[in-house]
């Protein structure tokens, strides 16, 4: 038999305090639509039809008394039965479920974890001294004789798990069960406490021990123990809980059938009575009469919200009178210090007018003295320009007398270069014509050596013919000798003449290397410089100020100290910019120059303080830039695109102020920085320049310390940026950055002064090479001068042998004589006439050199002439601005003058309004009576205080006629009664109303479970009792009428007879009856939740036969139950297959009398 539960869930879940309802049957019988919801509910047929059912018998056998007449609350529970229409349909489901394939667990039953009974003790309970029984997990068969105490078993199980004693049909109270002779009984069960679902494991361990202990006085008390028998509660409510939450539901008149009960139910019951049997058994009375009883509650209630709401008005009503009271009295009130208040400010209003007039000349003396304050550095700034105004006068008059001064010489000069340009002229024209006169005599000379020359070859060709030509070999020999001697001399003279470039050159040598030398110094110089930074850095030493003026740490403190600033300057500048990329320190260094020492201030007093402290500390005074704007520069579209670093990109500022001052001063948002010359080049000068770009800077190709600049305003333009010897970082970078940087510029120094050492060894080389040439030259040049005295010895020698010829040849020399003559003067003729053509060429250069030089001092001489008029121009608006700017001076100082005559006369008329003010408040405080003041509104007047009295008066006396005759303190009591009466009146009612309306909503989905759980509980144990029956070849139905709160059998014992009708109950054998009876007990129990099922002597009235298949039909369905534990009751043995199951326990109980005899 399959183990059935309410919530259609396994047997260990059921057993859960909280019942779920399964919903799919309902929802599915929803759907099912009959003609059954039309028509009158009737009676169902048992007779037999085709199929074998049965129809039912005739109505006036099982007429049922009619009910008394149903409550709201039955008819709101029933909901007219339309849960129950559906008879057929919720039994054929019931009957699929029993069909479902389901494992066979006969002989495997499942012992459950916790919620069975392990053993049962009674001490002095009814007629038993000591009686203990020790229960199996699954099925209990006791057994033994009358009086052996097998029902005592049952009674002790329901007394000691707090059953009522009526309950147990053995007593009316618990006294009655203490044994005769004896004073109190003790009974006791020992529950099953383990696995997951175990109550309260750490307080009770594996058991729960629950004692119950009664006296013949009526006493009694509970004892909740644990495993090891410590006490943990001695509270009933404590068994209650330990009962609801293993369901064990001792009270249930089907869970423990007694003796009686049983008897009762299997053979004795009526209709009515099988039905308050089922319904109790199924709990379904219980929670009717719960639901019943909330019911009722809510009726009474919702019967009081009417009297809650005319409370609710009667309160409002008292308290709305309490306030208009209060506010009466509020009003009055009110008025009374209205009037108080008015009647001081009139006597204040006068002294508050003198203040007010007071205040107004204060007001104008503070302007006064303000205007005073703003004239005075006015009257200084006037002075100042008129100073600088006077300065720039007298220098541009300065400048003119110069120029003045210069105007003779330039004259002078003029008349000078003009005389000698003259003359250079006249010269010239001589020049022309001495040298056309030579020209002519050279030309002659020319033609009388022709002739000559003619003669002198006939008179030689003559002689050769007569001394056969040694002669002329002679003359041959003296010929080459003198060209030699002219070569030598030649050579000796070019020698002679390069010796001076030679030793200018050493010199220059000598020069050049002094510059190397200084230069490798220099560098070796950087090198250590650049190593003693890199040393710092690594060390971090040195202070941030290390690179500023030494006298700036002093400058700061007294920054600090003084309290004149109206806000403190900012500086150096320097020190609040980190720089981002260290490779360009030295560039932006050079590039910001002098304003990163500059300070920032933001108002004119403030930078004259500081330039004190800078003259008061001696210290060099840096830039001081005013801002008059500190709200931040907005750079939207005015920067480069972001493809290009900028100074201001690779800059971090901790001050706005100080980045919109580099901005304005030197544009750092609009200098883009290129590391490569060449890019840079092709960026700036090679097609469009790019937008919001004014210079570019790079770094040198070489050497990494120094950078350019590139412009193109309008035309390309480049510059060099060269740092200053012993400069130090003033700009904050990255110390690792930095190191890095300084190390490759260390590097790059290196390198470079390893290419310095070569350049001055190759300049070492050169000198001596030029010192090597000077020796060589002059060793040339001596030999040379023995060459020539050489030539000039064998010149001799020939001239010596051509004497011994003279006398052959007299006509032959005095033609070569006369040659000579001529050629002499041909030479004199053309010596002249070349130098008159080089004089001729000097005198014409001169004469363009003169020229020139005049039309130079001509132009000079309108230049000057154009200076003395700029500088007049000059002079006469100097003039025009040195008379504005003394009328300007003139006129502030006026001001100034008027200023201070007028804080004067505001001061004195401060002290006449002051006083005025003193005897107004004297007065006013004598009216008063007091020194407190009383405000008075600015916009109130003596005039508008004085109305406003008058009418607070009359308001007041009209008020006071009235009267009243309740105190204010009785008021705001009455006030604060009648509120909190009204408050908790609305809250009762609204907490009344939200009770009811979730004491109706519970109550509707209770009863909507409720009707489920009927529905469902009905049509399985219809179907289980068919199931049951069929175990023995029975037929039969469970006639369930809940409108009628009936419940009856139809069983039909034979099979064969298919067409006969069912028999009632009444025409079966006793055997046949409790059998059935049997069936109908186990359809129930299916539908049961309780872990425990008792049955006391099932089988009084049943033959062997009967007996047997009873027997063997509970204990099939006790071991498809599973994590149930069975207790049955027979006085009768159990014999056969049964005893010997291993889940089967039999307790055979000793006759009383057997056990006497056994203690005796």
């Amino acid at each position: 038999m399959p183990s059935l539960t309410v919530n259609n869930l396994d047997g260990e879940s059921s057993r859960k305090r909280v019942r779920h309802v399964d919903h799919g049957d309902e929802n599915a019988s929803e759907r099912v639509r009959s003609d059954l919801n039309s028509e009158s509910r009737k009676r169902v047929r048992l007779s037999a039809d085709a199929d074998g059912d049965f129809a039912a018998p005739d109505p006036e056998t099982h007429t049922v008394p009619d009910s008394p007449p149903k409550t709201q609350y039955d008819l709101m529970r029933d909901n007219g039965f339309e849960h129950l229409r559906n008879e057929s349909v919720d039994d054929q489901r019931a009957t699929q479920r029993l069909r479902l394939p389901r494992p066979n667990l006969l002989g495997e039953n499942v012992v459950a974890e916790n919620g069975i009974l392990e053993n049962i003790t009674c001490v002095n309970f009814m007629c038993h001294t000591r009686l203990s029984c020790d229960l199996g997990p699954l099925l209990n068969f006791i057994v033994g004789e009358n009086g052996s105490g097998k029902s005592a078993i049952l009674t002790a199980i329901t007394l000691c798990l707090g059953g009522k004693a009526s309950s147990t049909n053995r007593g009316g109270s618990l006294k009655s069960f203490v044994k005769e002779g004896q004073e109190r009984a003790v009974l006791s069960v020992r529950i099953k406490n383990q696995g997951q679902d175990a109550y309260k494991a750490d307080s009770y361990g594996d058991s729960i021990i629950v004692e119950r202990h009664f006296s013949k006085s009526g006493s009694s008390g509970f004892k909740v123990k644990s495993a090891m028998g410590q006490v943990v509660s001695t509270k009933r409510q404590e068994v209650e809980d330990i009962v609801e939450y293993f369901a064990l539901q001792v009270d249930n008149p089907l869970n423990v059938l007694s003796q009686d009960q049983a008897r009762q139910f299997l053979n004795a019951s009526t209709k009515s009575q099988k039905y308050k049997f089922f319904i109790e058994g199924v709990q379904l009375q219980q929670l009717d009469n719960d639901y019943r009883l909330i019911a009722e509650n809510l009726e009474v209630q919702t019967a009081k919200i009417p009297e809650q709401e005319e409370r609710v008005r009667h309160a409002k009503v008292e308290s709305d009178k309490a306030l208009r009271l209060l506010e009466t009295m509020e009003d009055e009130r009110t008025k009374r210090r209205k009037l108080n208040e008015a009647r001081l400010q009139l006597v204040w209003a006068a002294a508050v007018e003198e203040e007010r007039e007071l205040d107004q000349r204060k007001k104008k003396l503070a302007e006064l003295r303000v205007k005073l304050a703003d004239a005075e550095p006015v009257v200084t700034e006037k002075t100042q320009a008129l100073k600088a105004e006077d300065e720039k006068l007298e220098s541009l008059q300065q400048e003119k007398e110069a120029l003045e001064t210069k105007e003779s010489e330039i004259k002078d000069k003029e008349a000078t270069t003009k005389e000698e340009y003259e003359k250079v002229t006249r010269e010239l024209h001589n020049i022309h014509d001495e040298e056309r006169d030579a020209h002519e005599h050279l030309k002659a000379a020319e033609e009388e050596i022709e002739v000559c020359e003619r003669q002198v070859v006939a008179e030689q060709k003559r002689l050769e013919e007569s001394n056969g030509g040694e002669q002329a070999i002679k003359i041959r020999e003296l010929e080459e000798t003198q060209t030699s001697r002219q070569e030598i001399e030649k050579q000796i003279a070019e020698n002679r003449a390069l010796v001076p470039q030679l030793t200018q050159k050493i010199e220059d040598s000598k020069k050049v290397l002094a510059t190397v030398d200084l230069q490798l110094d220099q560098k070796q110089k950087e090198i250590a410089s650049t190593e003693a930074k890199i040393q710092a850095l690594k060390q971090k030493l040195g202070s941030p100020y290390d690179a500023y003026d030494r006298k700036l740490p002093a400058l700061l403190r007294a920054i600090a100290n003084e309290t004149r600033f109206k806000d403190r300057p900012i500086g150096p500048l320097g020190t609040h910019i980190q720089l981002l990329k260290a490779q360009w320190s030295n560039v932006i260094e050079t590039a910001l120059g002098t304003s990163l020492d500059a300070f920032l201030v933001f108002s004119r007093p403030d930078q004259r303080i500081l330039s004190e402290l800078m003259q008061r500390v001696g210290m060099y005074p840096p830039p001081i830039f005013i801002s008059n704007n500190r709200r931040p520069l907005n750079l939207d579209g005015k920067e480069p695109d972001n493809e290009y670093d900028t100074i201001l990109r690779i800059l971090k500022f901790d001050n706005e102020s100080v980045r919109d001052q580099f901005i304005l001063q030197a544009s750092i948002e609009q200098s883009i920085l290129i590391p490569s010359r060449t890019a840079a080049e092709k960026v700036m000068f090679d097609g469009a320049r790019p937008r919001n770009v004014k210079a570019c800077y790079s770094i040198h190709d070489k050497k990494r310390h120094e950078g350019l600049r590139l412009v193109c305003n309008p035309s390309p333009a480049t510059a060099p940026v060269i740092l200053k010897r012993g400069w130090k970082a003033r700009i904050k970078t990255d110390s690792g950055s930095q190191i890095t940087f300084l190390e490759e510029t260390l590097k790059q120094m290196e390198t470079e002064y390893q290419s310095i050492g070569l350049e001055k060894r190759r300049l070492q080389q050169a000198h001596q090479r030029l010192e090597s040439n000077l020796v060589k030259l002059k060793k040339q040049e001596s030999l040379l001068d023995t060459r020539l005295r050489e030539c000039s010895a064998t010149i001799n020698r020939i001239e010596e042998a051509l004497d011994a010829f003279e006398g052959v040849d007299l006509r032959l020399r005095d033609l070569k004589q006369e040659l000579e003559k001529l050629q002499a003067k041909r030479d004199h003729h053309g010596i002249q006439y070349g130098n008159l053509a080089a004089k001729k060429k000097d005198k014409n250069a001169e004469s363009l050199a003169a020229r020139d030089k005049l039309k130079a001092e001509k132009a000079r001489m309108r230049d000057y002439e154009a200076s003395v008029r700029k500088v007049e121009d000059k002079i006469k608006r100097a003039e025009d601005l040195r008379h504005f700017a003394l009328s300007e001076k003139n006129d502030s100082i006026l001001t100034f003058e008027n200023l201070g005559n007028d804080i004067l006369a505001a001061e004195a008329s401060c002290e006449r309004q002051e006083r005025r003010v003193e005897e107004a408040i004297r007065d006013a405080q004598e009216q008063t009576h007091s020194a407190e003041r009383m405000h008075v509104p600015d916009n109130e007047t003596m005039v508008s205080l004085g109305a406003k009295y008058k009418v607070l008066l009359e308001d007041y006396k009209k008020m006071r006629k009235k009267g009243r005759g309740l105190s204010e303190e009785q008021v705001n009591n009455l006030v604060t009664r009648t509120n909190e009466a009204y408050r908790q009146a609305v809250q009762n009612l609204e907490t009344s109303r939200m009770i009811n309306d979730g004491l109706r909503h519970t109550l509707s989905l209770r009863l909507d479970k409720w009707r489920k759980f009927q529905r469902y509980i009905s049509s399985q144990s219809r179907a289980n009792f068919i199931y049951l029956l069929s175990e023995r070849g029975f037929r039969g139905k469970l006639l369930l009428d809940h409108e009628r709160k009936a419940l009856d059998l139809q069983v039909e014992p034979d099979k064969t007879e298919k067409r006969a009708a069912g028999r009632s109950t009444k025409t079966l054998s006793g055997g046949e009856k409790s059998f059935s009876s049997i069936c109908l007990l186990l359809a129930i129990w299916e539908a049961m939740g309780s872990p425990l099922r008792c049955l006391d002597e099932f089988d009084v009235f049943m033959d062997n036969v009967n007996r047997a298949i009873s027997t063997n039909m509970l204990i099939t369905a006790a071991r498809r139950s599973v994590n149930r534990q069975y207790i049955f009751i027979t006085p009768n043995a159990i014999e056969g297959r049964n005893a010997l199951d291993k889940d089967v326990k039999v307790i055979r109980l000793t006759d009383p009398r057997q056990r006497l005899l056994a203690d005796h």
